[in-house]
C-alpha cells in the first residue's frame, strides 16, 4: 500500500480546517479546495488561514478582534519560516498574527525572540517595552529585555530589569545571578556579592551562585568562607574543573596536603588531566619534594603527546608561579632542540619583563608571518625598541611587515602612533589613508583617523571624518563626544551638540571626557549651575585632565566665583606638570593658564 506523504504547510491546513469544523460547520459552497500539492517550501508567501478565503477568493483578510484559530494558524506559519530561516516571512506571519488575536502571548513572546535573530535588536526592545507597559508583571519579557540591553552596553537598564524581575518572583535566583554579573562587570564587588547572598536566599540550590561568591570570597582572601561554597557546588553538580579550582584555592591557603590529595583525586578518575598533574608538581616543589615532583613530571612526559608540549606546558606553569628563571631555562632548552613560535614569543616576553631588550629583540625576530604569535610578537619588538629609545627603527619594522601583507587594524593604528610621536604627521595621516584601503569599514581607523587630522591642525576635516563616521555608526560614542564638543567650542549647533553629548553620555556613563563635553556644552548655553555640576562630575570621573579644571575655572569665573576659579586653574597648572597633552584633545596652554590666574588675582586686589 502506498503511503501519502504531507509537507507541514498541507498539515497545517488540514489542523486548521479541523479546529474550524469543530467550532463552527460551513456550508458546502464556502468549504475552500485544498490541494493534494502544497505550496513549496521555498515560497516566502503568507497564505489566508483557510477560514478566512472566500468563495471567490477576492476579499481581504478579516478577523474577529480576538480570532484564535486564525491568530495560531499564522504562528504556526511563521514558526515554520522560522525554523527554515526565512525570518522576513516569519516576521510577515507573526504580525498578521497579532492582527487576528492582539493578545495572543504565544506570538508576542516570539517576536522579540525573532527580531533579535534579525539582528534588529532596538525593535526587540522596543516591542517588550511596549508588552511590558501592559503586562509588568512577565518575568521572562523582562529577563530577555535585560539580555538585550547588556548585548548593546546599557548595563545601568539592564541591572534595572534584573531587579524589577527578583522583586516579582523572590523565589527565582535567576535575575540575581545575572545582576551579580553586570556587577562584576561594573567592577562593584561589593554588590555583586549581596546579589549572590540574596540568590543563595533565594535558592540554596544554586551551583552558579555558589560558584561565583566562592570565586569573590577567595580573591578578597575570605578562604574559610570560599571553601564552604565551593564544596556546596561540589555537593550539588560534581565537575573536574570545580575540583582544580579548589585544589588552587587550597595551594594559595598554603594547605599543601589537603591540595596534593585534590590533585591525586582528579588524577585517579582521570590519568591524562595534565592540569591536575601540573598542580601536584607544584604543590611537590612548594614542599620541597624534589623526587616526587621529577617522578611526576617524567609521567608528564610519558603521557604527552610529545615531550617538547610538555615542557611548554611546565613553562608556563613556572611563570604563573612567577619563576621566570625556571621558565626561561626550559624554553631555550627547547629552543635549541626545534622551532617553536610559542616558546620564541613566550621566551621574548620574559627577557622583556626582565629588561634583557637586546634579547628580546634577538628572540622575537625568529616569529615568521605564518606563525600564530607573529601580530603579538611584532608589536612587543615595537615596545622594546620603545624603551631602547628606537623609535625609527621601530617604525621600519612595522613598515616593512606591513607592505608585506595587510595585518591587523591595530597594527596600523601603532604604526600611525610612532609616526606622530617623531612628529611625522603627513606620514602619520598617510598611514591612516593606507590602513583603510585594507580596512575601509573599520570604526576604530577611521575615528583614530580623525583624531590624528585634529592633531595636525586640520580641525574641518577632523570634523568631517566625524560626521562621516557618525552616518556609518550613529552610536559611536568617541565620534558623538567630539562633533558635540566641537560645536560647542564653536558655539554653533548647540540644540544639536545637547542631543549628541547627551547620546554620548548614556553610551559612556562613566566617561570623564564626555561628561566634561557636556559641562563646557552648559557654559557655552549660559546654564552655569548645571554646568558645574556637571564639571565637577566630570573631575570626579577624570581627575588627572586639566582640560576640565580648566573649564570648571572657567565656569566659576561667569558665576562670579574667583576663587574657586583660581583653585581650579591653580589644580589644572599642576597636572600639566604631569602630562602636556590629553588623549583626547590638547590640554590648556600654560602661559594661558598663568594669565588667567594673574588676571584674577589683581581683579581681587
Amino acid at each position: 500500500m502506498r503511503l501519502l506523504s504531507f509537507s507541514l504547510p498541507s498539515l497545517l491546513l488540514a489542523a486548521l480546517l479541523c479546529g474550524c469544523a469543530a467550532q463552527k460547520k460551513p456550508s458546502a459552497a464556502n468549504l475552500p479546495v485544498v490541494a493534494t500539492q502544497s505550496k513549496p517550501a521555498e515560497a516566502a508567501a503568507v497564505p489566508k488561514p483557510p477560514h478566512l478565503h472566500t468563495a471567490s477568493q477576492a476579499a481581504p483578510v478579516v478577523a474577529d478582534e480576538n480570532d484564535m484559530s486564525c491568530s495560531y494558524f499564522y504562528f504556526l506559519w511563521g514558526r515554520h519560516a522560522e525554523l527554515e530561516m526565512k525570518y522576513e516571512a516569519a516576521l510577515e506571519a507573526y504580525e498578521k498574527a497579532l492582527v487576528c488575536d492582539p493578545e495572543a502571548e504565544f506570538v508576542i513572546s516570539k517576536l522579540p525572540q525573532l527580531l533579535l535573530r534579525m539582528g534588529r535588536s532596538e525593535e526587540a526592545a522596543g516591542r517588550l517595552k511596549e508588552h511590558l507597559e501592559k503586562h509588568p508583571d512577565d518575568v521572562e519579557s523582562r529577563m530577555l529585555l535585560a539580555k538585550i540591553f547588556i548585548r548593546d552596553g546599557k548595563l545601568d537598564e539592564a541591572a534595572e530589569q534584573c531587579r524589577k524581575a527578583h522583586d516579582l518572583n523572590p523565589k527565582d535566583a535567576a535575575p540575581l545571578l545575572l545582576l551579580s554579573e553586570l556587577q562584576l562587570a561594573a567592577n562593584k564587588k561589593d554588590l555583586a556579592k549581596t546579589a549572590l547572598e540574596d540568590a543563595l536566599e533565594a535558592d540554596s540550590g544554586s551551583a552558579s551562585a555558589h560558584l561565583l561568591l566562592a570565586r569573590l570570597l577567595a580573591e578578597e582572601g575570605k578562604f574559610a568562607k570560599a571553601l564552604e561554597h565551593y564544596r556546596q557546588v561540589l555537593a550539588i553538580s560534581p565537575s573536574e574543573a570545580v575540583k582544580m579550582e579548589l585544589a588552587d584555592v587550597l595551594v594559595r591557603q598554603k594547605k599543601y596536603s589537603q591540595a596534593a590529595k585534590a590533585y591525586k583525586e582528579l588524577l585517579a578518575q582521570n590519568e591524562l588531566n595534565d592540569e591536575a598533574r601540573i598542580g601536584l608538581i607544584h604543590v611537590y616543589l612548594l614542599q620541597n619534594k624534589e623526587k616526587k615532583a621529577a617522578t611526576e613530571l617524567r609521567r608528564l612526559k610519558e603521557l604527552a603527546d610529545s615531550p617538547e608540549q610538555a615542557d611548554l606546558t611546565v613553562a608556563k606553569l613556572y611563570i604563573r608561579w612567577e619563576e621566570p628563571g625556571k621558565a626561561a631555562k626550559l624554553l631555550q632548552e627547547l629552543l635549541a632542540k626545534e622551532k617553536n613560535s610559542e616558546a620564541s614569543y613566550l621566551l621574548g616576553a620574559l627577557y622583556f619583563q626582565e629588561k634583557k631588550y637586546e634579547e628580546a629583540l634577538k628572540t622575537l625576530a625568529q616569529l615568521s608571518q605564518d606563525d600564530e604569535e607573529y601580530a603579538d610578537g611584532l608589536v612587543l619588538q615595537v615596545r622594546t625598541l620603545r624603551e631602547l629609545k628606537r623609535q625609527e627603527e621601530a617604525i621600519r619594522l612595522l613598515e616593512a611587515a606591513l607592505a608585506q601583507e595587510p595585518l591587523a587594524p591595530e597594527l596600523w593604528t601603532l604604526l600611525a602612533g610612532l609616526q606622530q610621536e617623531a612628529g611625522q604627521e603627513e606620514a602619520c595621516l598617510k598611514t591612516f589613508e593606507r590602513a583603510l584601503k585594507a580596512h575601509p569599514d573599520n570604526d576604530v581607523l577611521l575615528y583614530e583617523q580623525a583624531l590624528a587630522l585634529d592633531q595636525a591642525g586640520k580641525k574641518k576635516q577632523a570634523l568631517a571624518a566625524m560626521r562621516k563616521l557618525l552616518k556609518k555608526n550613529p552610536d559611536h560614542a568617541g565620534a558623538l563626544n567630539y562633533v558635540g564638543y566641537s560645536w560647542a567650542e564653536s558655539k554653533v549647533n548647540l540644540n544639536k551638540a545637547f542631543l549628541y553629548l547627551s547620546r554620548a553620555k548614556e553610551l559612556k556613563p562613566q566617561d570623564g571626557s564626555v561628561r566634561d563635553s557636556l559641562g563646557w556644552l552648559y557654559y557655552r548655553l549660559g546654564n552655569f549651575e548645571e554646568a558645574r555640576k556637571t564639571l565637577e562630575e566630570a573631575a570626579k570621573l577624570a581627575p588627572e585632565e586639566p582640560a576640565i579644571f580648566d573649564h570648571l575655572a572657567e565656569t566659576h569665573r561667569a558665576a562670579g566665583r574667583n576663587e574657586e576659579a583660581v583653585k581650579a586653574w591653580r589644580k589644572a597648572l599642576e597636572l600639566l606638570d604631569q602630562q602636556e597633552k590629553t588623549k583626547r584633545r590638547a590640554a590648556p596652554d600654560r602661559k594661558q593658564l598663568e594669565e588667567k590666574i594673574d588676571r584674577l588675582e589683581k581683579e581681587k586686589k
